[in-house]
């Protein structure tokens, strides 16, 4: 049995060593390997093996997982853990070696270890010396508060928002909930004029604040709030716009809606359209839309006519001008896929004229494009 678990290791080790020295390997070579390891871990799991040998193997693997460029990394661990190290004190030697050995994610696995045998104090020890991200401070955090000590889990969570690294999104959550709570307000307005300062992940503390003062009444501050909603990035503007129609008193709104307005332009020129032709005015679209020849296409607002078609009743005689202009610009550019979104425009220009009674204009215009076009042997064919 440990002869066949050798022989597996010897072939697997090999193919591993190799493909991590290239980052990668032959598929037919790594799927090899795999087959290998999976023939181990059944002789692990079918067979009571002595530690001494278990141990042996286990200090083989576990440089190849430290090391891992080789994508065999979290396979090698979940070998280990559910066929090599499986009773607690191996689990436990296992645990000791992880928080020794490496950093991140595999030594937060030799804590959780710790945590789940009740070994409180090398849980402690080797959560405290790999406090890097966000997440690792609101583990420790809900440790501390599990063990009934909210304290030492507020004190965790606000030396996290100094010193971790990523997103702050969840600690802002922790911090909010923790002082509203206990309904202290003094100690979340500190926290979110400390926020507008640092200005990461802002937004998520003001959509908390902006609740908080909604829920309470206070109307300038949720004004305040709602306003300062509008400095964030990636924005649902039409819900944000729909949110101040809503929230703001009919004076306020007025007063501020073209300010609102002209940062929804700035910001995202499609839903400001949007609102516009809502309000049924078209003007400003349409003389957008002959300005940057920005039609269907690929690109820009009017994606598959998205605004044009909406203008069609309004201004059907620009917007027929514009499906020739554009028709034009997908000749011009040749290539099978370009005569067809042309061809797909002259049905949507012979609808329209048709419709407003331009019958004749059209059949001369469509002869004229088809004798200006008459050796493009594949738009004919299309045609």
């Amino acid at each position: 049995m440990k002869e066949q678990i050798g022989n597996s290791w010897n072939v697997a080790s090999e193919i591993i060593e190799e493909v991590n020295m290239y980052g990668g390997g032959p598929e037919e070579e790594e799927n090899r390997a795999y087959e290998e390891l999976e023939k181990m871990q059944k002789l692990f799991e079918d067979n009571k093996l002595p530690w001494q040998f278990k141990e042996t193997i286990f200090k083989e693997i576990m440089p190849f997982v430290i090391h891992d460029n080789s994508g065999f990394g979290d396979y090698l661990m979940d070998l280990i853990m559910d066929a090599v190290c499986v009773t607690e004190e191996e689990q436990l030697y296992l645990a000791d070696y992880l928080v020794q050995n490496c950093k991140g994610y595999y030594h937060d696995i030799g804590t959780r270890i710790y945590l789940d045998y009740g070994k409180q104090e090398k849980y402690l020890d080797a959560r405290k010396e790999n406090l890097v991200y966000t997440s690792d401070y609101l583990e420790l955090a809900q440790y501390y508060r599990k063990q009934k000590n909210e304290r030492l889990a507020l004190q965790i969570v606000k030396e996290g928002l100094e010193k971790a690294q990523g997103g702050l999104n969840e600690i802002y959550r922790y911090l909010f909930e923790y002082y509203k709570n206990r309904k202290e307000e003094a100690e979340l307005e500190k926290l979110y004029k400390s926020a507008k300062k640092r200005k990461q992940n802002l937004e998520t503390l003001t959509e908390l604040m902006y609740q908080y003062y909604k829920e309470n009444g206070n109307y300038s501050k949720k004004k305040e709030t709602l306003f300062c909603l509008m400095e964030g990035s990636y924005l649902d503007w039409k819900k944000l716009y729909e949110r101040c129609v809503r929230e703001l008193t009919k004076e306020d709104f007025e007063k501020e809606e073209v300010h609102i307005l002209e940062k929804i332009k700035k910001n995202d020129l499609s839903t400001y359209f949007d609102i516009e032709l809502e309000k049924g005015k078209t003007k400003e679209l349409l003389q957008y839309l002959k300005k940057t020849g920005s039609m269907g296409g690929f690109y820009g607002i009017d994606r598959e006519h998205y605004f044009s078609k909406r203008l069609e009743k309004v201004y059907p005689r620009d917007i027929v001008e514009l499906y020739w202009q554009e028709t034009e610009r997908y000749v011009s550019w040749g290539k099978r896929e370009n005569y067809q979104a042309a061809v797909g425009n002259l049905a949507v220009i012979s609808r329209m004229m048709k419709e407003n009674h331009w019958e004749e204009e059209w059949k001369q215009r469509y002869q004229d494009f088809k004798e200006k076009n008459k050796r493009k042997r594949l738009l004919m064919e299309l045609l």
